[in-house]
């Protein structure tokens, strides 16, 4: 299967990714686990009346001053001040040095999304006056901020960077053509409803909206369209071992063939889509940040009226 081979990465790099995946991974198991423990821990108060809670031996603990509440809200203070980190790195040399834009992405969005969930357990599910407001734009700010990483991930690293034009990208397309041409598992018609994107002509009669809604609609349909290849490439021994083949069946030459299949297709929908994922993604931009600073704002007048007034 030497002629399916993907040029092997450098050792740095692939050491870097797979650190770089491993922080990640850490990151979100470590939001999870506390976001949870948090959640067993006060159950019990959280879903107390507002009236009865001074009377639960938890009160002094996760009351929005308690030594628990108020610890939480010094913690989404740092979450927010990471969060802000990302912008920051584009103006302050050595910031930028540190990483690159796609990492620094990752935790931007871990920590905009677990601040919520912490300022909301800070808050005590009480979400009113001006730390109210504070949290709903940053609940706003937050799922923006999860579309804005699902388009940035839709936008070719190699156009974003300028590292390769788009001739470059459709060369590296055609390649992935060919390596599949040249596999001899599966016939081409049986890759053709996996490998399949709208004609262009479509897209730009639909526009951008309902472009996007279609390429959400079909990255949720590819892990079970290559779990369908992979059931019909090893068997139907093989099924229960690879859960209906969503899990690798350990086959190096049908796994090389998938990792083609999803690498041809997500290129493919990536190069149709671009123009219109490019434009929201700078709409996004636009509305994106307001919000981020209108919370930034109200955060900074809570923190300054809680501390000065002795609201704590």
């Amino acid at each position: 299967m030497s002629t399916l081979q993907q040029p092997a990465l450098p050792a740095s790099a692939r050491n870097s990714l797979t650190g770089h995946a491993i922080r990640v991974f850490l990151g979100w198991m470590a939001a999870a686990l506390l976001v949870a423990g948090l959640g067993i821990f006060g159950f019990s108060y959280y879903i107390l009346p507002i009236d009865q809670r001074p009377y639960s031996d938890k009160y002094e603990l996760l009351k929005p001053g308690g030594t628990i509440g108020i610890r939480l809200g010094i913690f989404g203070t740092v979450l927010f001040c990471i969060i802000f980190l990302y912008a920051l790195r584009k103006v302050i040399p050595w910031l930028g040095r540190i990483g690159t834009a796609r990492q620094w992405m990752d935790f931007h969005v871990i920590a905009g999304v677990t601040a919520p969930f912490i300022i909301a357990f800070h808050a005590s599910f009480k979400f009113q006056g001006l730390a109210g407001t504070a949290f709903w734009i940053m609940l706003a700010v937050a799922l923006s901020g999860i579309i804005g990483r699902y388009l940035y991930a839709k936008i070719p690293r190699s156009v974003t960077a300028a590292e390769l034009s788009l001739s470059d990208l459709d060369r590296r397309e055609d390649e992935l053509t060919d390596a599949l041409a040249r596999q001899s598992l599966y016939r081409m018609e049986d890759l053709r409803e996996v490998l399949r994107v709208p004609s262009a002509e479509h897209i730009r009669k639909i526009g951008p909206v309902l472009s996007l809604l279609e390429m959400v609609a079909m990255d949720l349909r590819m892990p079970f369209q290559l779990a369908a290849l992979r059931r019909a490439g090893s068997g139907v021994g093989n099924s229960l071992r690879t859960v209906g083949g969503l899990l690798p069946s350990g086959n190096p030459e049908l796994e090389t063939v998938i990792r083609l299949v999803k690498q041809k297709s997500s290129l493919s929908r990536r190069l149709i889509f671009l123009a219109h994922t490019q434009r929201v993604f700078h709409i996004w931009h636009i509305v994106h940040r307001p919000f981020s600073y209108a919370f930034a704002v109200l955060a900074l007048l809570h923190i300054v009226i809680a501390v000065g007034l002795g609201f704590l």
